[in-house]
């Protein structure tokens, strides 16, 4: 079995798109399944022969899906362990950013983004250096994120920039399309509407299922925002169905099982649905695994903001006061600015609960 190789997955995933094709409709042209497919484009499986030919004949590829998995390994081990091993580190560092302030983690990411663009530079095998340029890319999206929780709209722009060169440079332009979804995420923490929708509307224009999945979540959120109850329900309705379509899609948050339910909870609270809002997230946040903190504080935060805004206010105040510690060790700019909502409502409500709460909120939101 040949190593692992992240060009043969991407070059399946572009041929894809590039024919309109979701993974249902691969998987009705071939004997594997849209899960199996999902694994391929992802770097989970490792390509052989038959899988090339199958392909090769399903996506009109003349011939290049079979170059890509009979081409030789690469003749200096040691570049493929360098590989391997800073695939492995993204891996600890997106694991450190569930759980720690994105200041404890920026650094190394931003060191280790470098390297490897100086290394995909060097590189004398054309597949690696594509493989290079591709985890580049990883390090720099993941990078965006962490700036955009620590509060720097500019730096998370930039980062996302970078992230839609270096992934051109590996061979996949879909990065491109969904840098319009990470414009429409800024507009939308921004309380910008319409530039939500917009930016989500160009996103949208991808043929990547994947991208227009995501593209449509902030579509449906820009319109909550705005107030267009029936626009949002078409959006989110819309992002089901390609969601069901993709699978595992190889971009954005994976902390969340089901992103469309987490979206629409959050969609209702904005359209002032906040019962219900309080109920989606009351069943999706046990979900959240344990060691994604970072996800469990910001939707369980909001969890609170739609008890609150229900008129639950003591509960809020309950579900608040057991978040504290984690707002604490996550330090994230965006539960920050929830958290500043909840502490408005607080002072606007006055619960008899809320006094000692309010007291921390306090503390954290202007510390010393």
């Amino acid at each position: 079995m040949k190593p692992l190789s992240p060009t043969f997955g991407q070059e399946v995933r572009r041929l894809r798109n590039e024919r309109g094709l979701s993974l249902t409709q691969l998987a009705n042209r071939v004997q594997y399944s849209k899960g199996h497919l999902s694994k391929i484009e992802n770097g989970r499986v490792p390509p052989n022969p038959d899988m090339a030919r199958i392909l090769d004949k399903a996506l009109q590829a003349e011939g290049r899906l079979t170059e890509l998995a009979e081409a030789p390994s690469r003749p200096i081990p040691s570049d493929h362990t360098t590989l391997r091993t800073y695939d492995s580190m993204f891996d600890h560092h997106r694991a450190l950013g569930h759980r720690h302030s994105p200041d404890i983690v920026l650094p190394s990411l931003r060191h280790e983004m470098d390297v490897l663009n100086t290394l995909a530079r060097s590189a004398d095998d054309p597949g690696l250096g594509r493989a290079l340029w591709l985890l580049a890319a990883r390090y720099a999206e993941y990078a965006g994120w962490m700036e955009q929780e620590r509060g720097d709209d500019a730096s998370a722009s930039e980062m996302t920039r970078r992230a839609v060169v270096f992934a051109a440079k590996g061979g996949d332009p879909e990065l491109e399309a969904w840098a319009w979804v990470r414009a429409a995420e800024f507009s939308l923490y921004r309380g910008d509407a319409r530039g939500t929708v917009l930016s989500a509307l160009r996103a949208g224009k991808s043929r990547s299922p994947a991208v227009q999945a995501g593209a449509a979540l902030r579509e449906a959120q820009g319109y909550a925002l705005a107030g267009a109850a029936d626009r949002c329900e078409d959006a989110l309705e819309r992002a089901q169905q390609l969601q069901q379509a993709v699978g595992e899609s190889p971009y954005g948050t994976r902390s969340l099982v089901d992103q469309v339910a987490v979206s629409r909870a959050w969609s209702f609270y904005d359209l002032g649905r906040h019962a219900e809002a309080a109920a989606i997230l009351d069943t999706q946040l046990p979900l959240i695994a344990p060691t994604a903190l970072r996800a469990r504080t910001r939707f369980g935060l909001r969890r609170a903001l739609a008890y609150a805004a229900a008129g639950e206010v003591d509960h809020a105040c309950e579900l608040v006061s057991g978040l504290l510690n984690d707002i604490r060790q996550v330090q994230s700019a965006t539960v920050h600015t929830d958290l500043t909502a909840f502490s408005k409502l607080l002072s606007r409500l006055r619960p008899a609960a809320g006094r000692e709460v309010a007291g921390e909120i306090s503390e954290i939101l202007f510390p010393g």
